[in-house]
């Protein structure tokens, strides 16, 4: 169990890190790296602070003993695809005039997704020109891999940080909705451990060329895997990003939170032997499920059904509702599987995290 409440606080914490990203606006990202890199990097990491006209320099960051300076970049902020590309360059030779000792030079950014192919062919350009000054371009990172130099953090330092969760969740059946979502004594822990891990990494694996929106899909995923931490407060958080999305991308966060009851509808039912019209016929009709969920639950039929009515929700107080509501009953889908099993929620969640990751367009029909 000690093992298992080791890899628990680590999905918490990597859930924490990545809230931390996705709530900071674009000028506080920076301030999250230069605190990652200070617990990291005590001794050779500087950061470098703006000093009256002359700046910062062009220098976010400086590893003295690598001689790598630090370009922290945010694509989340809203720039032309010129101005980004113009700016990157800026920086890099900016870079090189004020800092002749420099020999590395990475740009470090807030995008989940990866850069856009416009700015890494820029980056690729750059590189092939900084050979001749004698500079290496390093690869860019991500938040992935600044999480990855957190989690190699001693674990005090890691909690400081971070702080850390209750284990109670690890170790209790009660929670805070008082469903045994949560067990797991049928299981070997190694199993749990597997899967916990496998959907730390999953959470943010949504192509940005795949049917459902990234940012949409990541938030939906983080909210599940910190309900099934027990974390109200943090599963609280995730669900007002994604109804933040509903805002900026209605129909994404529309599609995305329908889809996701779909396929668990699937999966579920899938695991109790049953087609998945049953599956959900059988929660009409058994009356376990809130009136608005009920709703949410014959939309996800008529889908599967083939039915082309559609769904659309043009009050975004509604639409609020309908994303919450989804999260809701993905949450009740797992519940009953789990009872009904005895195959814990997280191993159901893994399986429709990765089913999801895989969908695509095809003439319009969703495919695995």
């Amino acid at each position: 169990m000690e093992n298992l409440a080791k890899w628990t606080q680590l999905l918490w914490q990597e859930q924490r890190f990545k809230l931390w990203i996705l709530q900071s606006p674009a000028n506080q990202f920076e301030d999250i790296f230069t605190r990652v890199m200070r617990a990291s990097f005590k001794n050779t990491f500087h950061a470098a602070r703006p000093v009256g006209t002359s700046g910062d320099l062009k220098c976010d960051g400086w590893d003295a003993e690598t001689k790598t300076l630090y370009a922290v970049y945010a694509p989340f902020s809203p720039k032309r695809k010129s101005a980004i590309r113009a700016k990157v360059r800026s920086d890099f030779y900016g870079a090189i005039e004020k800092w002749p000792e420099m020999r590395r030079w990475r740009l470090v950014h807030n995008d989940f997704f990866g850069l856009s192919a416009e700015l890494t062919r820029e980056l690729e350009s750059l590189r092939n020109e900084s050979t001749e000054r004698g500079v290496e371009i390093l690869s860019d990172w991500d938040p992935q891999e600044l999480w990855q130099i957190v989690r190699r953090l001693p674990e005090i330092e890691r909690f400081e940080l971070l702080g850390g969760p209750d284990f109670s969740s690890a170790t209790d059946t009660s929670t805070w909705q008082a469903t045994p979502l949560r067990h797991h004594e049928d299981v070997h822990p190694a199993v749990v451990r597997a899967a916990v891990a496998a959907v730390s990494s999953i959470c943010d694996n949504f192509q940005p060329d795949g049917l459902l929106d990234p940012l949409c899909s990541s938030a939906f995923a983080r909210a599940l895997t910190a309900w099934w931490l027990d974390d109200e407060s943090l599963f609280q958080q995730y669900l007002e990003f994604l109804l933040d999305r509903c805002d900026a991308t209605p129909f994404e966060a529309q599609l995305t939170s329908m889809v996701f009851v779909m396929r668990c509808a699937e999966i579920c039912a899938q695991r109790l032997s049953m087609s998945s019209e049953s599956f959900l016929q059988a929660q009409l009709g058994a009356g376990l499920h809130q009136p608005g969920a009920q709703v949410l639950i014959k939309i996800a039929l008529e889908q599967i059904q083939g039915n082309e009515s559609g769904f659309h929700c043009d009050d975004s107080k509604i639409r609020k509702k309908f994303v919450q509501g989804c999260g809701q009953v993905v949450i009740e889908f797992l519940g009953i599987t789990a009872a009904g099993t005895g195959i814990p929620a997280i191993l159901t969640l893994q399986d429709l995290l990765t089913s999801l990751q895989r969908l695509d367009y095809n003439d319009g029909i969703l495919i695995r």
